[in-house]
């Protein structure tokens, strides 16, 4: 019979300058360690070697001591494991991540992740802050108390994604970034998604950048363009340290020779790795010192069935890399990318004992994890059960839209006429520019399901604000094969997270939406004019207070029921998710219309329809 789960556990860390004469006692053998775990093979990252017959000696959550260990001391307080010839690894660190995209807060997010390895997240919550605005950075950090798992988080600045384009529940200037960095609530810049207004001189956006290099944090970026020869080195010139956006192994390569960290990307839909891989496996030899690896958005079904940086890794293996390298991507060079290598990232004296015990390197079998000298995992299980964070009554109640009609989704038209359609490529982040001819119907533009031709709508669903005055975009987009009588709504919406509506039929746009609006928030498939499917997620209409493993079931439905609309692609509501990010290549929808963004170009508004 399995032990009981510990339950309510708090965690509690001591950092270094607290404690150092017990850790130098502890590594003299003057007094025992707390943890001792003898006998492992270390995979030394700071090397690129592994070490046989390793001995780590741990007191108050950090590492004393490194060696053979025959002088460390024990006492009747002093756990021992022995690690039987197993690796020593050191905790993974994921240096972009957005929690929200596990559709769980960050305390579930926590117990599904450390069991699969991954000790350190540095998590842009600009999807939940494009809701509530600063409130949510205060939020996320006092969610986040009390967890094994060290949540840097990344402070939005990106809020609206471009202002004057979109409308968010917020918006984040200068004085908000400085604050979150003030009080503590932030630790890293998050990604500066607006590199036009970087590379073409926004004020505003250069102003965000100045209050993120004055507070002394490192700056994450987000890239967005194939041009790389005279916008990125200007991009990287603000200070942007590392950036997610390669998509090909040339990409990867410039941010590196530029002295920018690429973080190749692999998340649930988002599959780069593979092709930004070729930059190591194509170039032997190459100092890969800025190569690192991300998730950046993952659901909770990916990290349940296959793991989180543990299944990044393993790919990584598979692609050709050696274990030890992929794990360097992930631990030691992760860490000074965030600038935090004298605190983890490494199994080393005087840094924080986060250790994977590993019995095998290539497929990443992780048997135990050690958070700050706590085990906190076995055998891809949690031992504990962490304490859930009590959420105000305004962070459940973000659905601020009266019920809608058919007449919200008409677009009137009185002839022929040629519009612009944005194409969707499922598993890939953007999109491209097409053009259909309609015959209107009734004098109405009509999506054509004989022609893969669906609708999209995008409503303002935030707190009412003077200043939001176009609160509906209507568009058409192509690629997703949805049958008739089919639609999807979802306030899963990159990046303003406004309430998103695609669909064949506008009786059946509005019954997605409508069930939506009462469930506060979430994700709902209709399939042949009926409710196939409803996921609720209260936590600003983008997470749930259930458990990875009940949100996992739960999507799987949603998913499930897209396949029964035509669409047969895997996680494709991840895809229909960025028809809103107008930060990314070539068309996309916000709440106050079409908005194209072409390489090397400003982006701007454009009519759906096109003039002759």
């Amino acid at each position: 019979m399995a032990p009981s789960k510990q339950t309510g556990y708090t965690h509690k860390r001591k950092m270094l300058h607290e404690v150092t004469l017990d850790v130098v006692a502890t590594a003299m053998g003057r007094e025992p360690a707390d943890l001792i775990i003898k006998n492992g093979r270390l995979v030394n990252v700071n090397i690129g070697r592994i070490q046989d017959g390793i001995t780590v000696a741990v007191r108050h959550g950090i590492i004393a001591y490194v060696g053979k260990g025959d002088h460390i001391v024990a006492d009747e307080h002093t756990k021992v494991v022995d690690a039987s010839g197993r690796f020593l690894v050191p905790g993974f660190i994921d240096t972009h991540d957005h929690v929200e995209s596990s559709m769980v807060d960050v305390v579930s997010f926590a117990e599904a992740v450390l069991p699969h390895g991954t000790t350190t997240i540095a998590c842009d919550n600009h999807e939940i802050t494009n809701v509530f605005g600063i409130r949510a950075v205060e939020l996320f950090h006092k969610a986040a108390q009390g967890l094994p798992l060290k949540v840097l988080v990344a402070m939005p600045v990106c809020v609206p994604s471009i202002p004057g384009f979109e409308d968010a529940g917020a918006i984040i200037t200068a004085k908000e970034v400085s604050e979150a960095y003030l009080q503590g609530w932030a630790q890293v810049q998050g990604e500066q998604m607006n590199f036009p207004g970087v590379i073409y001189g926004d004020p505003h956006v250069h102003a965000i950048t100045a209050a993120s290099l004055k507070s002394g944090n490192v700056l994450t970026g987000h890239y967005a363009s194939l041009e790389l020869e005279k916008g990125l080195p200007a991009f990287i010139a603000a200070g942007i340290t590392a950036c997610h956006e390669a998509t090909t192994a040339e990409a990867a390569m410039r941010r590196a020779e530029l002295g920018c960290y690429p973080q190749q990307r692999y998340g649930t839909a988002w599959l780069d790795m593979p092709n930004t891989i070729k930059a190591i496996t194509e170039n032997p030899g190459l100092d890969t010192r800025f190569f690192t690896m991300v998730t950046d958005d993952v659901t909770p079904a990916s990290i349940v069935e296959q793991g989180h940086l543990s299944r990044v890794v393993r790919d990584a293996i598979k692609q050709g890399v050696s274990p030890l390298l992929a794990i360097q991507m992930v631990t030691l060079n992760a860490a000074q990318l965030l600038e935090k290598s004298r605190w983890i990232g490494t199994i080393s004296p005087g840094r924080a004992a986060d250790i994977l015990i590993v019995s095998d390197l290539v497929d990443m079998i992780i048997d135990q994890v050690f958070a700050d000298g706590v085990l906190v995992a076995e055998d891809g299980k949690l031992v504990m059960e962490f304490t859930h964070y009590n959420y105000p009554d305004w962070a459940l109640k973000s659905m601020h839209l009266p019920q809608l009609s058919e007449a919200d989704f008409r677009i009137p038209a009185e002839k022929k006429v040629k519009v612009r359609v944005m194409r969707i490529f499922p598993g890939m982040v953007h999109t491209t520019e097409e053009f259909f001819e309609i015959e209107p119907v009734n004098g109405i533009l009509q999506a054509d399901p004989t022609r893969d031709l669906v609708k999209v709508a995008n409503f303002y669903r935030h707190e009412p604000r003077p200043e939001v005055i176009k609160t509906r975009g209507l568009g058409f987009a192509t690629g997703l094969q949805f049958k008739p009588n089919c639609a999807f709504a979802s306030t899963v919406s990159h990046d303003c997270h406004n309430l998103q509506v695609i669909g064949n039929s506008d009786k059946a746009m509005a019954l997605a939406a409508n069930e939506l609006i009462r469930a506060g928030g979430g994700h709902c498939i209709v399939v042949d004019g009926k409710v196939e499917a409803v996921m609720p997620l209260p936590l600003g209409g983008l997470m749930s207070l259930d458990s990875v493993e009940v949100v996992s079931r739960q999507l799987k439905k949603i998913e499930d029921g897209l396949k029964k609309a035509g669409c047969l692609h895997d996680s494709v509501e991840m895809t229909i998710s960025l028809l809103g990010l107008i930060v990314l290549e070539e068309l996309h929808l916000s709440n106050q219309g079409l908005v194209e963004l072409k390489p090397g170009q400003l982006p701007r508004f454009v009519d759906l329809v096109v003039a002759e």
